[in-house]
């Protein structure tokens, strides 16, 4: 229904909104005064057989008490010449008819209440009383007779009205009615017809006209034929018509230049495409050459790498002091792991056609585990991660099977985790999953909380060069080998992987792998010794120091609060302490506090594990040991009688002056960047804007080093570093540029710049550069296993807002308007060249593009390109993230 009334075009609803309430009124009025006639006719009959019935009565007295039928036919006579008057009757006491005018009248009921109606007759009963009459000429009637002065009923008066023609009437009155109504409706209809057109003829013209132009029909236009608001809504879609026609052409000249050079762009690519053709062919046979220089490259660093492990074990054969055999033993090491990592992608070519090799060599899972562990540390600690390894206790001391492809595997896992993890911590286990008689399946699963991976991209980490997400590559790095490897190498030795994750939840990756386990295997020796009290506020780092220290006590007792150690060592018989620092605590005041404090209630021995060199002095019952420490390790310190006792791995750390930079920076925020990464690796800084203010400073105070920018305002980097070299042969100059071209480098070189490092800035490489050219105490750096971070994350990293970053983007933009209002175009070129150092340092890549952009044609006095480029940059740098 409410369908159907949306159909209704305007001109019905004019109609309907004109019509319905007069029909309405009409229907009620003419309703009301039709019942009202109706019921006035009706009772008008009523009233007059009453009447009648009452003087009848009054009049038939004499006549039925003296039986005169003569008199009482006199009476009927002319009452019943009305044609409203059916029939009247005379009945006695005993309710026998004495006289009625109709003789085929129907029979008058004394059981029937009065007045009577039925379909066609209404009837009247009258009773007759006696009312006093004179009878002293009538000596018949007497007063006894009578019963004195009581009057008494003498007969009945039946009046019969006829109902025919008062319906009749009533007839005439309803269809009267009904024709006034009618005439009155069409009197309406035709007035709201003749000004209800007045109305929808301009609009149904109007929606025609605006039908033809959504049809396309762009030419039509609304006839003025009206006045008011319509005459305006004409007008206005006149108007409309005129604007959306001419953009419409304007539009289809732009289509058809646009489809002009998508046709010469489409003949031009299909040049190209016939040339990459060519060239791929090309390609695949070069792709067959590098796949062969590859193999031959590899084996080339094999052989020196080869080379130094096998010296490397030949110096460890001679006589040694522990110190040094701990470095032969971490050279081995990492040797073995660059040896592994050079592999990796020969290993893939490898596998994929089956030709490696498994071994089956002994191997101790917990040494295996702590090799890997002591090589990934550095780069989890310097994230502030806890890695942590948790060896089940049932673990075989000796089984059978390929070591380096099982270090290949957990090496590549446990880098990954670290790689993808922020905070929190990287665990590897390993527990006993199923025993035979002589194999022994081991899980080893490595669980980071880092980003995590979406579940309908899990399926896809196992294909070659191939990550969760491209922003992966970008942010982290990597070739996407790695789970590749693992997953056929493991499936090479008869195991199987499996991986679990949940987006920013962290990841579980587990590795099943059949050893062989030679019988029988003799129990390890339990040592007896005082008790142990592990604290750690890690739960799980408290869990494998109780794993590794089951041989030396059977329950060592385990806190996870320094006051709970302190107690504890109070109350009970113990032998030493062993505490576990969480990464970057010995640098913190209250490190120190704890520290001091522990002393001076506790004399005994003291193992400390720290994941970095404490810079206090120790008293001589502490011994600090690298975290996580390996089992021998520990078990050497708390008991060096029965175990080799290890040297204290941080006893050599010195503390020197820091160096004195000088930083050459025009642009405020870059300058800012700088200073923040160089006061944060320790080093003391000073700043200039200009290359004269830098000649200054280096005539005034010696630096042990200078970073100085090339385009800078009064004089250039070049023309400074120059003058500062006339002077100063020795102080170092880094020079700093977004500017690729060899010639500029060579310029500088040439002007006694020491190196050229290129924007964006990469913070590792400055402090590289900077503790390569200078001989004193190295500045503080991340360790070399960790990926570089992004601009982004440096600008977090060195507490410098991004809000920071947007507003100076903001004030360049205002001094590039600011220049081209006032037709300055040597202010144009210097915030330009201040916006394009800002997109180079920071990687901004589209906003590099379009500043060059501007840069060439405020060069060429472009002013319409000039235009063009800063409203480009204006709407980027205004509605971006910048």
């Amino acid at each position: 229904m409410l369908n159907r009334f949306k159909d209704i075009t305007i001109r019905q609803r004019v109609l309907i909104v004109s019509l319905l309430p007069l029909l309405l009124i009409t229907l009620l009025l003419g309703s009301y005064f039709i019942h009202n006639q109706l019921e006035d006719a009706e009772t008008a009959l009523r009233e007059r057989g009453e009447s009648m019935s009452h003087l009848m009565a009054a009049a038939a007295e004499f006549g039925l008490i003296t039986d005169d039928k003569e008199m009482l036919a006199s009476l009927i006579r002319h009452p019943n010449q009305d044609i409203d008057v059916a029939d009247i009757v005379f009945l006695n006491s005993d309710f026998d008819v004495v006289l009625r005018a109709d003789q085929y009248g129907s029979n008058i009921r004394r059981d029937q209440s009065y007045p009577w109606i039925t379909d066609r007759y209404i009837y009247f009963l009258q009773p007759v009383m006696a009312t006093g009459i004179d009878v002293l000429d009538s000596p018949e009637f007497s007063d006894t007779e009578t019963g004195g002065n009581r009057p008494t009923q003498v007969g009945w008066v039946a009046v019969v009205m006829s109902r025919v023609h008062t319906q009749h009437r009533q007839q005439e009155i309803i269809l009267k009615g009904i024709t006034i109504a009618l005439a009155g409706l069409l009197v309406t209809l035709y007035l709201a017809m003749r000004f209800g057109r007045r109305i929808t003829t301009p609009l149904l013209k109007i929606t025609d006209v605006v039908e033809q132009l959504e049809r396309g029909h762009l030419n039509v236009r609304v006839q003025h034929q009206t006045t008011g608001e319509l005459m305006t809504l004409s007008r206005g879609i006149n108007r409309l018509a005129q604007r959306v026609q001419e953009s419409n052409q304007t539009l289809e000249s732009q289509v058809d230049k646009a489809t002009n050079r998508l046709r010469k762009t489409l003949v031009h690519m299909e040049r190209q495409n016939l040339a990459l053709n060519a060239a791929r062919k090309k390609a695949d046979g070069a792709n067959r050459t590098k796949d062969d220089f590859l193999a031959r490259m590899s084996h080339e660093l094999r052989t020196p790498l080869t080379s130094v492990l096998g010296f490397s074990r030949l110096l460890d054969e001679t006589n040694l002091r522990p110190e040094q055999k701990e470095y032969t033993r971490i050279i081995n090491q990492t040797s073995s792991l660059l040896l592994s990592i050079i592999d990796d992608i020969l290993d893939f070519s490898k596998l994929q056609s089956n030709a490696i090799k498994l071994e089956k060599l002994p191997l101790n899972v917990d040494s295996l585990v702590s090799d890997i562990i002591e090589m990934q540390a550095p780069a989890a600690h310097s994230k502030g991660l806890e890695l942590i390894p948790l060896l089940a206790t049932d673990i075989p001391e000796e089984l059978h099977g390929d070591p380096m492809r099982i270090r290949q595997i957990l090496t590549n896992l446990v880098s990954n985790a670290i790689k993808f993890t922020e905070h929190g911590h990287v665990v590897i286990r390993v527990y006993l999953e199923s025993q035979t008689e002589d194999t022994t399946t081991l899980m080893f699963e490595v669980e980071d909380t880092g980003v995590g991976i979406p579940k309908n991209r899990i399926r896809n980490l196992f294909q070659a060069f191939t990550q969760a997400d491209n922003s992966i590559t970008r942010k982290f790095g990597g070739s996407g080998l790695g789970l590749v490897i693992a997953r056929l190498l493991s499936e090479l030795m008869g195991g199987s992987i499996e991986l679990e994750s949940e987006e920013d939840q962290g990841t579980v990756v587990r590795i099943y792998l059949p050893l062989f386990c030679p019988q029988p295997q003799a129990l390890p020796q339990t040592y007896h010794t005082n008790q142990v009290v592990i604290f750690d506020q890690h739960p799980l780092n408290r869990r494998n120091l109780k794993n590794q220290l089951n041989r030396l006590v059977p329950r060592p007792i385990s806190v996870a609060s320094c006051e709970e150690m302190l107690r504890r060592q109070a109350s009970e018989k113990v032998g030493a302490i062993v505490w576990g620092l969480e990464p970057n605590a010995t640098r913190s005041s209250a490190f120190a506090e704890e520290l001091r404090m522990v002393c001076t209630q506790y004399q005994g021995p003291l193992i400390l594990l720290a994941c970095e060199p404490p810079e206090l002095a120790l008293p001589e019952n502490i011994i600090v040991l690298r975290k996580p420490a390996r089992t021998s390790n520990l078990l050497g310190a708390l008991l060096p009688d029965q175990f080799s006792a290890p040297q204290d791995e941080y006893s050599e750390a010195r503390v020197e002056l820091p160096l004195h930079i000088l930083v050459a920076e025009d642009n405020d925020f870059n300058r800012l960047l700088i200073t923040r990464i160089l006061e944060q690796a320790g080093a003391k800084v000073a700043t200039c804007t200009n290359g004269e203010d830098a000649i200054r400073w280096a005539q005034k105070e010696s630096f042990d080093l200078i970073l100085m920018d090339v385009h800078m305002p009064k004089v250039d980097g070049i023309q400074a570093t120059e003058t500062i070299r006339e002077q100063d042969r020795h102080t170092p100059i880094v020079a700093l540029t977004a500017n690729v071209i060899a010639s500029e480098h060579q310029r500088l070189l040439h002007a006694g710049a020491n190196k050229v490092l290129l924007k964006p800035i990469n913070d590792q490489e400055v402090k590289t550069a900077i503790n390569a050219l200078t001989q004193k105490a190295p500045l503080a750096q991340t360790p070399v296993d960790v990926e570089p971070v992004s601009s982004s994350q440096m600008l977090e990293d060195y507490q410098i807002s991004k809000d920071l970053l947007h507003s100076e983007l903001l004030k360049q933009l205002e001094g590039l308007q600011a220049g081209f209002e006032n037709r300055s175009p040597e202010r144009m070129r210097h915030h330009s060249h201040q916006l394009l150092g800002l997109a180079g340092l920071y990687e901004l890549p589209e906003l590099e593009v379009v500043g060059i952009d501007l840069n060439r044609a405020i060069k060429q006095d472009d002013i319409r390109q000039t235009w063009d480029a800063l409203w480009r940059l204006q709407r980027m740098i205004e509605h971006s993230q910048y």
